[in-house]
C-alpha cells in the first residue's frame, strides 16, 4: 500500500472514532426544559420549580436548590422523580432573582449538573394580613381617652356643698328660735311667787 492511501486510511478511521464518540456524548442526560425557564420573569404565585431532562433520571441521586439574594434555599420539601421529570416544591418565594441549581444521575449513571436564573416580580402580598385597614380597629380608635372633671363640674360640685351647709344651718336656727320662742308664751312661765296683801303689810309697819 503507498504512504498516500495508508495516510488517507488512518484520516478515516480517526474521524470515525471521533464521530462515534460524539454519538455517545450527545446520548448523555441533559436538562431539556424547565419552570420557571431560564431568564423567565414571573408574575403568579410561584409554587413548585419543575426541571425535565432528556432521560430519565435515578430518584435516590437528584438534588436541586432554590436560592435568593440572600442565599436561603426556597425548596421546602424533598424533591419528586417521576422519569425524567423532577418537581421541587417552594415555599412561595417573594420579589427578587433566583438561582436554580441541580445535579442529577441518569439512568446510565452518567452525572448532570448545571444551573440558571428567573425573575419573580409582582408577586402578591400575604393574604393573612387584613385586606383592609378598617377590617381591625386601630389603636387610635381602641385606646379611647378617659373623661375628666371639667371647671364645670367642680363649681357644681362646690354650690351643691354649700347649699346643703346653708340648709344645715337654716336647720340650726329655726329649731333655736323655736326653743326660745316657747319659753316666752305665758303657759310656759312659772307661777309669780306669793306677795303678802296689803292689810298684812300695814300690820308690818
Amino acid at each position: 500500500m503507498k504512504p498516500s492511501a495508508r495516510i488517507i486510511s488512518a484520516a478515516l478511521i480517526a474521524l470515525a472514532f471521533s464521530l462515534s464518540g460524539a454519538g455517545i456524548a450527545a446520548a448523555h442526560t441533559a436538562l431539556a426544559s424547565s419552570d420557571p425557564s431560564q431568564g423567565a420573569r414571573v408574575t403568579a404565585p410561584l409554587n413548585d420549580v419543575v426541571l425535565t431532562f432528556t432521560e430519565d433520571i435515578n430518584p435516590a441521586f437528584a438534588n436541586i436548590v432554590v436560592n435568593g439574594a440572600d442565599g436561603r434555599n426556597r425548596v421546602s420539601a424533598s424533591p419528586q422523580v417521576e422519569g425524567p421529570r423532577l418537581t421541587a416544591p417552594v415555599d412561595r418565594p417573594g420579589d427578587g432573582v433566583y438561582t436554580v441549581g441541580y445535579r442529577v444521575i441518569s439512568a446510565d449513571g452518567h452525572p448532570v449538573s448545571g444551573s440558571y436564573t428567573f425573575t419573580i416580580v409582582g408577586s402578591p402580598r400575604d393574604t393573612s394580613q387584613p385586606s383592609t385597614p378598617g377590617a381591625v380597629p386601630s389603636s387610635t380608635a381602641a385606646a379611647q381617652p378617659q373623661p375628666t372633671f371639667s371647671e364645670g363640674s367642680d363649681t357644681k360640685t362646690s354650690i351643691l356643698t354649700a347649699a346643703a351647709a346653708g340648709l344645715t344651718l337654716a336647720g340650726v336656727i329655726v329649731f333655736w328660735q323655736s326653743r326660745k320662742h316657747r319659753r316666752r308664751t305665758p303657759g310656759n312661765e312659772p307661777p309669780p311667787a306669793d306677795v303678802p296683801a296689803s292689810g298684812d303689810e300695814t300690820d308690818a309697819r
